[in-house]
């Protein structure tokens, strides 16, 4: 029911609404002063494919044209390349859905064969994607238990059970 979340970027937030959206408490650290990582970095967009946004503007994608597209590139793990790609428009509906997000322009980005990266109008979406995530967290942190956000706190080393899953984490705060 409780899980540790390291790093704070798009990744890390979404780990933890996961975890909030399925009943548990979740715990978020962070090295950094401040919350985003890379994701607030990004300029791009995100990548889905057979999205309805994809559909309304009567875009052919899918699946599995991502994944084939994917694989051309360069990719070295179908295991992982066949998740991404086949994920990917749940995630996009997931984003717009539960958190209010503009994803509705399209663009055509190196290697794809169809328009598949989603953004809105702001000019850094990587920035409004993980904001929106981090707000709502921050949200349900001040109104519940049910998350902690910790900055300037350094994960040191994993605990692990008797059976080698990880049980918790050692780390220390800026306060040591």
């Amino acid at each position: 029911d409780h899980v540790i979340v390291v790093g704070v970027g798009l990744a890390g937030y979404s780990a933890a609404h996961t975890v909030l959206e399925q009943g548990g408490r979740v715990l978020l650290l962070d090295k950094m002063p401040f919350s985003g990582g890379n994701s607030v970095k990004a300029t791009s967009g995100m990548n889905g494919a057979g999205t309805s946004t994809q559909r309304a503007q009567e875009v052919m994608d899918s699946p599995e044209l991502f994944e084939a597209d994917s694989m051309r590139g360069g990719a070295t793990r179908p295991d992982l390349v066949r998740v991404l790609t086949h994920e990917s428009g749940d995630g996009i509906e997931w984003l717009k859905n539960s958190f209010g997000l503009d994803l509705s322009l399209l663009s055509r980005l190196g290697g794809h064969s169809a328009p598949r990266t989603h953004r809105g109008a702001e000019k850094f979406p990587g920035m409004t994607i993980t904001y929106a995530l981090m707000e709502k967290l921050e949200d349900i942190e001040e109104e519940s238990d049910k998350a902690v956000i910790m900055h300037k706190t350094k994960v040191n080393s994993l605990i692990k059970g008797g059976d080698g899953s990880v049980i918790g984490v050692e780390y220390e705060t800026a306060d040591g």
